[in-house]
């Protein structure tokens, strides 16, 4: 007789005021609840297969017999009965998107995806990505279902309901491999970086982190199994994945990394924003910032990656440099030099130079210096290069709307709050600069302040 608990159900579940309640998720089925507290351990490497089976059941749809998990003959302990669930209703496109990142979620394990059904006599886990929760007597809003033991269960069948969301690609992804790790006794992990969270938080791409945590939905619980190394207290889902197939061909590429903001030898100010990219063949783990050899902030583990420098930063040249690891450990650096200017108050000694906000930046007869035309922010010294809407593109800095920081000819156009730029011609009263916001220009400065935040202020 077929035994089961649904253990967790994403209907009705409460949250508490901190915590930020995710999408309807998937959950799990215990093939055999008098197995819940058991220890887990490890499958003998015989009883092991390393091909995972992604079936989106087109085209007409997969066929599900009612019984012990089988994959070999369609057999699930999920559905009641015999069931029909719908082919996957994406594009090609999109389904190819699903399969690569579920590829790169477990790219660092022993485990071959494959999107044809394996030949006869072949073990396989079999995950459908494909139909609606109701297709198997599921409750509507389930994005997915697994069977469930403290321990690898041979042939298993996960489903995730793609057509609940078909478009979506990373809840799919993040579906999948939480299914199918359910299948090797993997349980919810309250960490919001993992495929085995229910949060929606952290990153899009959640990926299988190796260090251990609290098991949990919405807060933290025990584990319902009890685990090598953590007990019932905690789970590391890298490192049981790890044990049950073994490692992938050791990752020795090391991701690539760069400094889109800002460029080298920029004059810039406290504050100023830094971003980069970073890619890897697998999957980037973290990017980390440091000024002058110091950590600043938190590491990113999802784009953009984007910073803002301390504001105290000290006058003189600095060095920035950009740190990309990936899920080997693998890391990549970029570094760009800057330069905090001289301190001024109304002029420079260097004539090519005028001063803003208190330090000393290339000025007009400087290639990119301030109010010289642009194209992009790599044109500039400053590396903003701003437009007002109406063609109109020059170099500015940054200033203070509420103080008299701009050169002769130039004023400080409000972007909101304390934030502006130095544009030319802003300035009606002549003299040493200022804040102007009258004498025709309200078109100006909406203009201005909208394409900043486009090409400016995309920052964190």
């Amino acid at each position: 007789m077929k035994r089961q608990l649904v253990v967790s159900m994403l209907l009705g579940l409460s949250l508490s005021a901190t915590v930020a309640q995710a999408a309807p998720r998937g959950t799990y089925r215990w093939t055999d609840p008098s197995l819940e507290g058991k220890p887990w351990t490890a499958p003998a490497p015989s009883d092991v297969s390393h091909i995972i089976y992604l079936n989106n059941c087109q085209p007409s749809g997969c066929t599900l017999h009612s019984g012990f998990d089988d994959s070999t003959t369609d057999t699930s302990s999920i559905p009641n009965g015999t069931s029909v669930v719908s082919a996957y209703s994406g594009t090609a496109d999109q389904w190819n998107q699903i399969v690569q990142c579920v590829q790169q979620t477990y790219a660092p394990f022993n485990v071959q995806i494959v999107t044809t059904r394996p030949a006869a006599g072949t073990n396989f886990h079999e995950a459908i990505v494909a139909g609606h929760a109701a297709d198997v007597g599921e409750p509507q809003g389930v994005l997915g279902v697994s069977p469930f033991s403290c321990g690898y269960i041979s042939n298993s069948i996960s489903f995730s309901f793609a057509n609940e969301e078909p478009t979506n690609i990373y809840d799919i992804c993040w579906t999948v491999s939480q299914e199918t790790a359910h299948s090797w006794g993997l349980d919810h992990k309250f960490d919001d970086r993992d495929p085995m969270t229910y949060l929606s938080t952290g990153p899009s791409w959640k990926q299988y982190q190796n260090q251990a945590g609290s098991c949990g939905e919405y807060s933290a619980r025990t584990c319902k199994c009890t685990y090598d190394v953590t007990g019932s207290a905690q789970e590391n889902a890298y490192a049981l994945i790890l044990a049950t197939f073994g490692s992938n061909t050791p990752d020795t590429t090391p991701p690539t990394v760069s400094i889109t903001s800002p460029s080298d030898g920029a004059s810039v100010q406290p504050g100023f924003g830094i971003t980069a990219n970073a890619t890897d063949d697998i999957g980037v783990a973290k990017v980390e910032l440091r000024i002058d050899g110091t950590l600043v902030g938190q590491a990113l583990t999802s784009t953009p990656y984007a910073w803002n420098a301390p504001s105290n930063l000290s006058m003189g040249a600095h060095s920035v440099e950009v740190t990309a690891y990936d899920l080997s450990n693998n890391t990549a650096k970029a570094t760009v030099n800057v330069v905090y200017g001289q301190a001024c108050t109304n002029s420079c000694p260097d004539p090519t130079q005028v001063c803003v906000s208190g330090h000393c930046v290339a000025g007009p007869g400087n290639p990119g210096g301030l109010g010289t035309t642009c194209m992009t922010n790599s044109d500039c010294s400053s590396n903003q290069c701003a437009d007002d809407g109406q063609g109109h593109k020059y170099c500015v800095e940054n200033c203070d709307p509420t103080m008299n920081s701009c050169p002769s000819g130039f004023g400080c156009v409000a972007e909101g709050g304390t934030a502006g730029v130095c544009w030319p011609g802003a300035n009606n009263g002549g003299g040493s600069g200022g804040c102007n916001s009258d004498g025709g220009h309200g078109t100006l400065l909406m203009g201005i302040g909208f394409a900043l935040f486009v090409l400016v202020r995309r920052r964190k």
